[in-house]
C-alpha cells in the first residue's frame, strides 16, 4: 500500500459560504468551487480538504476523512472480508483519481483515495 496517510478530509455544510468564510478566517484555507456544491482547499502538501453542501449535518453527514491506497478495489475486498461494508464503490474524481467509502464492523464511515 502507499503511505495510508489521510489524504483527504470531507466536511458537509449547510451553507458553503458561511463554511468557506470561517475557514478561510480561521485557518486560512482557500476553499475553491469544484463544481456539484463542493468546495476544495488543496495545500500541495498531500492532502485536500472538501466542503460538501447538505441539507443538514446530522449522523448521516459527519466529516469524512479519506486514507490514501495504492488500489481502492483490493482493499475494499479487504474490508469485506474484515467484517466491513462497501458503503460507495470506487467513484472517479476528475483529474485526481478515485474514492470510496467504506463502513467498518462497528459503523465508522472511512473514505479511500486512490490517485492517478
Amino acid at each position: 500500500m502507499a503511505n495510508q496517510f489521510i489524504a483527504h478530509v470531507e466536511i458537509p455544510s449547510t451553507n458553503l459560504e458561511a463554511s468557506k468564510e470561517f475557514y478561510k478566517k480561521v485557518l486560512d484555507w482557500d476553499l475553491k468551487d469544484f463544481g456539484n456544491g463542493y468546495l476544495l482547499f488543496n495545500s500541495h502538501q498531500g492532502i485536500t480538504i472538501g466542503l460538501r453542501k447538505v441539507e443538514k449535518v446530522n449522523s448521516g453527514d459527519t466529516t469524512i476523512f479519506h486514507v490514501h491506497v495504492d488500489d481502492i478495489e483490493h482493499t475494499l475486498d479487504k474490508v469485506k472480508t474484515a467484517g466491513g461494508k462497501v458503503f460507495r464503490e470506487k467513484t472517479v474524481i476528475p483529474v485526481y483519481g478515485w474514492y470510496a467509502l467504506l463502513k467498518d464492523n462497528v459503523g465508522n464511515i472511512i473514505g479511500l483515495f486512490q490517485s492517478h
